[in-house]
């Protein structure tokens, strides 16, 4: 079946310099900062712009749809423009972007700068995976796309705690004010530190870029990976979305700032998913990734203690699992890309945060009748269905050196 086997890879390039690895870091958090900041502050949102708990989860949905509809052109867009620039220009829009969501006069006007906030991860994410993919080979690629998914997991903490802990003090607004000094910082340490790009084949046209996307429809290994994606997001985002909401209730009541400080769970991923690398490099993509993922259903298994810190240690073990998996599934995509990996990479992306955008809300019904136990039965379903897709679109020891 054409797609089922990656392109063979050059020899291992030479290690990235710290101010490399710090600028990808980063640029893994810039990507994600903004993405689910919303997620503590529901209840908040919910009472001062007069909707429902419920629905005001369409501010997560907002800014994960915006990545789904842009995803598969930002790459086009680099391979005509160029790598770094166009990642500077995305961080810089979001900056503006993210000041413009404090003055936000009602919950329509929120949920469109959301999404204009979705609308720009994608050229961060994409373009900056096809950078590392160019710009390194061998374990020095692996290790540096494992390190960057870890950057995601930090600013993904980020903008979830910094957002609950200034909500709790200064009000909602404020917290888009303190993300917005963080992304300006970033921008900095990027424009400084990112190298520009050399290994860069700049593309004939616009129109050229995306006729590569279309080939990338052909590919079925990537399809079934941007099918595995979808079900990573869905599974992170639908378990933080509701353990947000399942810890504020009883018997738990904890307040908004408890929660932002509970969504430092990720942070255990952020010193896992390096050693990752490490891993498929040895095993294979499949096998970490089946591991994985029996990690994330173990962590949901074990939020149905009723005690709080079961339910943080089962986040944190099924937060690690996700940012495994998706170090695992992000690798696999631009490996068996073989060309316009950047294209890859966005349609990749398009499923995984459509998968997110259905995650944060397809559960609500769910929630409402069967509560966070009902939830858990259905993100493990998920979890198996994601494997099941893996083993059928991943050749085996995919990745393995």
């Amino acid at each position: 079946m054409p797609g089922l086997s990656e392109v063979p890879e050059p020899a291992p390039s030479a290690p990235m310099a710290w101010r490399t690895r710090t600028a990808v870091f980063l640029l893994g958090l810039g990507a994600l900062l903004n993405l689910y900041s919303t997620q503590p502050l529901l209840p908040e949102l919910a009472r001062d712009l007069g909707v429902p708990a419920t629905r005001s989860a369409w501010t997560i949905s907002a800014t994960a749809l915006g990545v789904a509809v842009v995803a598969p052109f930002a790459g086009a867009v680099s391979d005509r423009l160029g790598r770094k620039r166009v990642m500077l220009a995305a961080i810089a829009a979001a900056v503006l972007a993210t000041l413009a969501c404090a003055a936000a006069g009602s919950f329509e006007s929120l949920l469109v700068l959301r999404f204009v906030q979705g609308l720009l991860v994608p050229f961060v994410f994409a373009v900056a995976v096809a950078y590392v993919a160019e710009e390194h080979t061998g374990p020095v690629a692996a290790a540096g796309n494992a390190l960057y998914v870890a950057g995601t997991a930090f600013g993904g903490f980020c903008g979830r705690f910094l957002s609950g802990a200034v909500t709790a003090h200064l009000g909602w607004r404020s917290s888009f004010l303190v993300l917005a000094l963080v992304l300006a910082l970033t921008l900095a340490a990027v424009a400084a530190w990112l190298p520009r790009e050399r290994g860069f084949a700049r593309s004939r046209s616009l129109l050229a870029g995306l006729r590569g996307v279309g080939r990338h429809l052909r590919n079925a290994s990537l399809l079934g990976t941007c099918l595995v994606g979808a079900t990573i997001l869905f599974l992170q985002v639908g378990s933080l979305t509701y353990a947000a909401l399942h810890l504020q209730a009883p018997p738990f009541g904890l307040g908004t700032a408890e929660v932002g400080a509970v969504f430092a769970v990720p942070l255990v991923a952020v010193v896992v998913t390096p050693l990752t690398g490490r891993l498929i490099g040895r095993a294979g993509r499949l096998a970490v990734f089946a591991a994985a993922s029996l990690v994330s259903v173990a962590g949901l298994g074990l939020t149905l203690v009723p005690a709080t810190p079961a339910v943080v240690a089962g986040l944190a073990a099924s937060s690690t699992g996700v940012f495994s998996s998706q170090a695992c599934a992000t690798g696999h995509a631009a490996a068996a890309a073989g060309s316009s990996r950047s294209g890859a990479v966005g349609l990749y992306l398009t499923c995984y945060y459509a998968g997110g955008g259905v995650g944060a809300v397809a559960p609500a019904p769910v929630y409402a009748s069967a509560g966070w136990g009902g939830c858990v039965v259905l993100l493990a379903a998920v979890a198996a269905a994601s494997v099941v897709v893996a083993l059928l679109a991943w050749p085996a020891g995919a990745g393995r050196r």
